[in-house]
């Protein structure tokens, strides 16, 4: 009997996005395909025996899933030093360092948690099969963000940046990563440069492994933002190869993209856990209502999470954004 092909899949996360976690890999698996098999790993330094249980016991029902758990605490002495950035936790600088952890593979995909899946993404894992890359990701739609970055990039780097991935969703090319010796150059970059790097791990991932770069289709990874562009006024990224050309075929494949994602990214402050106004949340809450203990926790959880949203928010700024939503209904 011929062997069933394994996908291994791993998410690093700290301990208060549990309960993202376990709606994300619960949705990720319900819709993956059952014609394979998944090793799935939780890159992490802070969760406890009962927190990594309560990922088990939610994944129960997918006997084709195995889920293991790798403490990557050796790794913080490189950026102990660290302060927050942003929304950003440190857990981020985890998805660097697959090369090394999991030698056993020549290819994975890595997912953020604060995302939900509506698709099957296994058809990634087998892209580009005889073509050179080390990271393959969402590109971009436009450029509109690029102006932030002239006063900490060079031209040169400028140009490279235009280029960037989303890290939501990336399949990674761990061969060719440990062929050419990158994974020593990645990580020291991102120590070197972790101050002005705006969105620090994908920053660091095109500007050390470019051009050996794929994109992939705008559903595998659909920041909710997305849903907000009126790409009918504005000029798609020309550098993208999947929206390069004819702008009618190009609208087409992004209004695919935003009808029917794989996967679907709540990017920035807002989550779906503590935002009840958020773009497609309504995806979410249904995938943690089927995650075994999802509503349990979801509703212990909902007052801390909305007394951290508060905090976050000067109380002028709250006020203003909420009354705004409330006339706007």
């Amino acid at each position: 009997m011929k062997d069933i092909q394994t996908i291994p899949v791993f998410f690093t996360f700290d301990v208060n996005y549990l309960l993202a976690a376990r709606v994300a890999i619960h949705s990720m698996m319900k819709h993956a395909s059952r014609k394979y098999e998944y090793a799935l790993y939780i890159f992490h330094t802070t969760l406890r025996e009962e927190d990594q249980q309560s990922l088990r016991d939610s994944l129960k029902e997918f006997r084709h899933a195995t889920l293991h758990f790798i403490d990557v605490r050796q790794y913080d002495d490189k950026i102990s030093s660290f302060g927050t950035k942003a929304h950003y936790s440190k857990e981020i600088f985890y998805k660097l360092i697959a090369a090394d952890v999991l030698p056993q593979y020549d290819r994975i995909i890595c997912s953020d948690v604060d995302v939900v899946f509506t698709g099957d993404f296994s058809p990634v894992f087998f892209m580009f099969p005889e073509e050179k890359f080390y990271y393959a990701g969402v590109g971009p739609v436009e450029n509109s963000r690029m102006p932030y970055y002239k006063a900490d990039f060079s031209e040169a780097e400028m140009a490279v940046l235009e280029h960037e991935i989303a890290a939501g969703f990336l399949l990674i090319n761990l061969k060719a990563l440990r062929e050419d010796r990158k994974q020593d150059e990645i990580i020291n970059f991102y120590v070197r440069n972790y101050p002005r790097l705006r969105l620090p791990e994908q920053d660091c991932i095109i500007l050390t492994c470019w051009p050996y770069i794929k994109y992939l289709p705008v559903g595998y990874s659909l920041p909710v933002s997305f849903y907000h562009l009126d790409m009918n006024k504005r000029e798609f990224y020309q550098g993208n190869t999947e929206f390069a050309g004819d702008k009618t075929q190009a609208l087409a494949r992004f209004r695919e993209g935003l009808a029917h994602p794989i996967q679907i990214h709540y990017a920035g402050f807002d989550k779906p856990w503590n935002c009840f106004r958020l773009t497609r949340r309504k995806d979410w809450m249904q995938a943690m209502k089927e995650t075994p203990g999802g509503l349990t926790l979801y509703l212990k959880l909902l007052p801390w999470n909305l007394l951290r949203r508060t905090k976050r928010y000067s109380l002028k700024r709250f006020l203003r954004k909420t009354y705004h939503k409330i006339i706007r209904r």
